[in-house]
């Protein structure tokens, strides 16, 4: 067995810690080690915490945030007041439109591709996909600029998306965010299995230490100190009461709670979200999906737009019961926008060109759009945004410095939210930077 483990290529070698972790832990846990110096925060923005909400599939920009009624691109949707003169969200976004003075929203996003995977990549890390080379998403950055936020914790959790995605990219297993899948769940196999004791987990993790020296000796490496940092840290949040923080039925008043953000996962995300940042944790990615919605959008987007608006109209007030709401930035984000031309089967299709963003809370200034699409919402008008730019935004507001060149293992050099080279010097220099009116 020793020889074979000798023999094994890095990634059989990375399958096999993460094997063995399973089988001699009972967990299923992502690392969640820190493994990072913290550099000095340069940022702007006063957020401490950031929940993430990306909507999979491609969300209608023109049936949510920028409604064209009475246009032959505009369908069913009917526009509504936000009380701010002259902007209008859709009428299945109620709530919104009563708390748009606390919101944000950008009507100019604009993306390089109508490919699910390839334009959440673009949204998640500024990067396109490359084959060389997985960058890093938002939460993994912030604990590489601003080091770990809380002892036992992880800083970065993903919850309703499992464990798939660039996560923490180049930076390594240390940094991925933990995945939840469920939000009723919790972390699973989080606890020692049903009949092992005490005293039996301690064997077992000590033959595990065993079995695993002459290993570590001849592979020293990053890869394989991330590993072991990575057991340290998750027994001690398996020991941990902290633990108890992602066990969405100890929240106070849960039921009655629900009935606000509602009772699907986006609802119960957003909840856990709400208690996973009142724990200490930095960087939270709430994932829902069902955007994809080529064929009778009006008889999904109901349910849809109106889920999401429950939960984040909850979600806002109850940051600001808690006195939250300013260090708690809320960002909203899809892959892209759809269609304005409605197809033959009542829907809309992949559009790449002009979309939709939200933000709010954390040091943004509500009661205002940034950016404008044409009259018909096929094209930017006004002030394009990229991915790169919504994601500057974003580290900007949690003080991220976004001028900080950290260096891949393969010795290429990165920057948060995307990089370029001077011209005439060859520096690396900033590529997008933050929409800056949402901090003024």
């Amino acid at each position: 067995m020793k020889d074979q483990l000798k023999n094994l290529d890095q990634l059989s070698r990375r399958k096999f810690v993460a094997r063995t972790a399973k089988t001699a832990l009972g967990v299923s846990v992502i690392p969640l080690a820190n493994g990072m110096q913290a550099v000095q925060a340069a940022g702007g923005g006063k957020a401490e915490h950031c929940i993430f909400f990306y909507m999979s599939g491609g969300m209608t920009h023109i049936d949510t945030f920028d409604p064209k009624p009475g246009t032959e691109t505009g369908g069913a949707t009917k526009g509504i007041d936000t009380g701010v003169a002259g902007i209008q969200v859709s009428e299945f976004m109620p709530g919104i439109a009563k708390r748009f003075k606390d919101v944000a929203l950008v009507r100019s996003m604009t993306q390089k591709t109508g490919d699910h995977r390839g334009g959440s990549y673009w949204m998640h890390t500024s990067y396109g996909p490359r084959a060389t080379i997985v960058h890093p998403t938002m939460g993994p950055w912030a604990q590489t600029l601003l080091g770990k936020k809380h002892e036992t914790l992880p800083d970065s959790v993903l919850i309703g998306g499992g464990g798939g995605g660039p996560g923490a990219g180049f930076f390594g297993p240390a940094l991925a965010p933990l995945p939840i899948g469920d939000p009723d769940k919790g972390v699973q196999n989080s606890r020692p299995a049903q009949g092992v004791d005490e005293d039996l987990f301690d064997k077992r993790i000590d033959l595990m230490n065993t079995f695993d020296e002459s290993f570590q000796r001849k592979f020293k490496n990053d890869e394989v100190a991330a590993y072991s940092q990575f057991y340290d840290e998750t027994l001690k949040l398996m020991q941990s009461e902290d633990l108890d923080t992602f066990d969405l039925s100890k929240e106070p008043d849960v039921q009655k709670k629900l009935q606000n953000y509602g009772s699907g996962r986006i609802g119960k995300g957003a909840l856990l979200a709400k208690r996973l940042v009142s724990s200490g944790i930095r960087f939270v990615e709430v994932r829902g999906g069902g955007w994809d919605m080529h064929n009778n959008l009006w008889q999904a987007i109901p349910q849809r737009a109106g889920e999401l608006d429950k939960a984040l109209s909850a979600l806002i007030d109850d940051l600001k019961a808690e006195g939250m709401f300013d260090k708690t930035l809320i960002v909203l984000g899809t892959e892209f926008g759809r269609t304005p031309k409605i197809n033959a089967n009542g829907g809309r299709d992949h559009f790449p060109r002009c979309f939709s963003t939200l933000f709010a809370g954390g040091g943004i200034q509500g009661g205002q759009v940034y950016g404008k699409s044409d009259k018909l919402g096929m094209s930017v008008e006004e002030n394009p945004v990229t991915a790169g730019q919504f994601n500057a935004t974003i580290a900007h507001a949690l003080g991220m410095d976004l001028n900080k060149v950290v260096y891949a293992p393969s010795g290429r050099p990165f920057l948060v939210a995307g990089h370029t080279r001077d011209p005439e010097t060859d520096a690396i220099v900033t590529e997008h930077h933050p929409i800056m009116p949402f901090f003024s």
